[in-house]
């Protein structure tokens, strides 16, 4: 009889743990880690998209210069 108590006592609890918080959380492991990623890049688009407006004349003469510096340095083989 106690034999019995338990092992429906444990299939009890199994089917509780399957059911509870963070079950199923193997399989959304590598889904939040794309979605991370994709926030992440993102952030980076618009931070880029944005400095050159919200920049001030200093800043906006380097990013020129660097940017001068880039292309010159592609063409010249």
């Amino acid at each position: 009889m106690h034999r019995r108590v338990r092992e429906r006592a444990w299939l009890l609890w199994r089917r509780l743990a399957e059911l509870g918080p963070g079950a199923g959380r193997g399989e959304q492991k590598g889904q939040d880690l794309v979605e991370y990623a994709l926030i992440i890049g993102f952030i980076a688009v618009a931070c880029a998209a944005l400095i050159p407006y919200t920049s001030t004349a200093t800043m906006r003469a380097i990013y020129s210069r660097i940017a001068e510096i880039l292309t010159n340095s592609t063409t010249q083989t």
